[in-house]
């Protein structure tokens, strides 16, 4: 018996735990992919899949809507794979540890991936029916979404003949998502020369963060781990001679990081002022993000030193003075939508692999030359520290469609189940739909999706309630085409 088969729709939960069990991080996909490509096959669908591993299943319409226009349904099939410290799952190779306790779904240890998995169930599960009246369908899936949206990037869409498409990627229901944010990822990375380093091997470890998604999150003013990493450096190399052996930290550029490490050494004099250091930076750290990140902690162990390899001060300062620089967070708030961020950066990860430390961020805004200065910013800063910096996974806004068919559709169908109008909003955060929308003329799109708490986190949660509401939703919505 799976752990989902009590809950309803019956259908989608167990498309989404079989989901689950298959891994699908950013960059691993090859299994999930050919597992999407084999259900299509068994039920007698055409079926593509690229060399990205992106896959399109197309489905004739049911009787009596043979001749409709057909309909775009579209998801991504990757999740930002996290897990806390403590998890002994492989995420490269194990499926995750599902649970419910019948109001919400969540995975022991590890984020879940409802963000995405539940737009490719619902998909799965509208293909596998046989009494669900639908218009002709292609089911589009795309990969790496998380990671830069180099699945929809790469995709040929010429084969298709919608118009009109559902993006299931919103993770609140009752929320029409019609605009969002363009964006960028930018790496910095600082090749420096080690040096054997004598003295006290110090480790510090930030940890007991939210974390969250970079884009809906960021408004939040949650604490950025990397960030405070590299705070603590720079008071370290302002009072006493530190070498870096390493700084690393977060699991997705687009996720706020909840933990970061960092090892250095110092002379055996110094130690107990290094904790004192860190101590009066928790302080202070715990004072800013009060009712806001209270969780969190920071920890100092020492260890011998004996030919350790490490950074030499001046380029330990370098490292510290570039991440302290660096702006962080929210830029600018919209002044035309109201609560809306309209540009922000996150330093999602930050990691050492011999004598390279990288910078990796993501960079969002509504306003595409705020996106451009930003960027150029970073490129500055880099620059100015002998850093090389390169711009990857640039992808545009999607813009308010002024008029909308689709959306007219969605919205009465809507107010006619629920007795009252959806929110259309736009978002400060990345959809597929502007690179999608580029690819086909005059594409008509709108987002929507079930409740969601704390997505690309360990502490991610899928509401049972919502997902049953959207199924019931999206079900009539093709109904009525």
């Amino acid at each position: 018996m799976s752990v989902l088969d009590n809950l309803q729709p019956g259908v989608v939960f167990h498309f989404f735990e079989e989901l689950c069990n298959i891994p699908h991080g950013s960059g691993n996909l090859q299994k999930i992919s050919d597992y999407l490509v084999s259900f299509a096959k068994e039920r007698g669908y055409e079926v593509e899949q690229d060399k990205e591993l992106n896959v399109i299943i197309k489905a004739p319409g049911t009787a009596g809507y043979e001749d409709k226009e057909p309909v775009i349904i579209q998801g991504h099939m990757d999740m930002v794979a996290v897990k806390e410290d403590s998890c002994d799952i492989d995420m490269k190779t194990d499926g995750l540890r599902v649970t419910t306790d019948g109001e919400y779904v969540w995975a022991e240890g590890t984020s879940l991936g409802g963000d995405d998995g539940i737009a490719v169930a619902y998909c799965l599960a509208i293909l596998d029916s046989k009494d669900i009246p639908h218009p002709p369908l292609e089911v589009v899936i795309t990969t790496n979404e998380e990671t830069g949206m180099f699945g929809a990037a790469a995709i040929d869409l010429s084969g298709l003949k919608g118009k009109r498409m559902i993006n299931i990627d919103n993770e609140e229901e009752g929320v029409f998502i019609t605009s969002c944010a363009g964006g960028a990822r930018v790496y910095s990375k600082l090749s420096m020369e080690q040096e054997n380093a004598d003295g006290t091997k110090c480790t510090v470890a930030v940890s007991g963060l939210l974390g969250g998604h970079s884009g809906e999150m960021i408004k939040c003013g949650r604490g950025n781990g990397n960030h405070i990493a590299g705070r603590i450096l720079y008071r370290l190399s302002k009072e006493m001679s530190v070498k870096l052996i390493s700084i690393d930290g977060g699991v997705a550029d687009n996720a706020i990081p909840s933990n970061a490490t960092l090892r250095f050494v110092v002379d055996n004099g110094d130690v107990d002022k290094a904790q004192t250091i860190v101590k009066a930076v928790l302080e202070e750290v715990k004072g800013e993000l009060e009712a806001k990140d209270e969780g969190v902690d920071i920890s100092f162990a020492t260890e011998g030193a004996s030919n350790v390899l490490a950074f030499n001060c001046k380029d330990t300062e370098a490292v510290a003075k570039m991440i302290t620089i660096m702006p962080d967070g929210v830029q600018a708030m919209s002044a035309m939508v109201a609560g809306l961020v309209e540009t922000s950066l996150n330093l999602g990860i930050v990691k050492t692999e011999g004598k390279v430390v990288t910078l990796e961020q993501s960079v969002r805004s509504s306003v595409e030359s705020s996106k451009k200065v930003l960027i150029d910013k970073l490129l500055t800063i880099g620059e100015m520290f002998g850093a090389e910096v390169t711009v990857s996974g640039e992808y545009p806004g999607w813009k308010f469609r002024q008029h909308s068919g689709l959306r007219d559709h969605m919205v009465r169908v809507y107010q006619d189940m629920y007795g009252k109008a959806p929110q259309v909003q736009a978002i400060h955060a990345g959809l597929e739909c502007g690179i999608l929308s580029e690819k086909i003329d005059d594409l008509d799109c709108i987002s929507i999706g079930p409740d969601m708490k704390d997505i690309h986190s360990t502490g991610e949660k899928l509401s049972v309630k919502s997902t049953a509401n959207v199924w019931a939703y999206l079900v009539e919505v093709l109904k009525q085409f």
